[in-house]
């Protein structure tokens, strides 16, 4: 008997320190506090999420509309989620109309999404303009794939949010 209880009760040791409750440190008003969810579909979501749109125009397709009506219900039902459509141009014509046309692109899905019930804080927009191509070559190929919208996850800013809330 005395044999099998020593083994034991080296296991009972060995394990016990791993299977004790550890308390975490009370966050001071230095500490960051940042809450991620492993189950969070918007990043994955938002990266397939790149809308295009024709030469010199900043109207959304049927094909768009639909994928940021995806977008807008995973937006609807997590308030505290917020992204950040960035507009981009190819680089025909000046610097200031591809900026200007840019922050229509991105202006045109954000209106969309709050019509569709999306919060107006959750949703920023930036254009880039020229300044990003997604292929740096002067084709026609190239010119389309440039001429978009990007979809990118951000921090939603939730002090005072719980009274927004309710």
């Amino acid at each position: 008997m005395i044999k099998t209880l020593i083994p034991l009760c080296a296991v009972v040791v060995l394990f016990t320190p791993a299977c004790a409750k550890r308390i975490a440190p009370v966050p001071s008003d230095e500490t960051k506090v940042t809450v991620s969810r492993t189950d969070d579909p918007l990043p994955e979501l938002l990266k397939e999420t790149v809308l295009h749109f024709d030469y010199d125009e900043s109207v959304l397709s049927g094909p768009d509309m639909m994928r940021l009506q995806k977008v807008a219900r995973v937006l609807r039902a997590q308030p505290w989620s917020a992204i950040r459509i960035s507009g981009h141009c190819d680089e025909r014509g000046t610097e200031e109309y591809n900026m200007a046309l840019g922050q229509r692109r991105a202006d045109s899905a954000r209106e969309y999404l709050v019509h569709l019930g999306v919060r107006e804080d959750q949703v920023d927009t930036v254009s880039y303009g020229e300044e990003m191509p997604l292929i740096p070559d002067q084709t026609e190929e190239a010119y389309a794939e440039n001429r978009r919208d990007e979809f990118t996850p951000q921090q939603l800013e939730v002090v005072g949010m719980a009274e927004e809330l309710k």
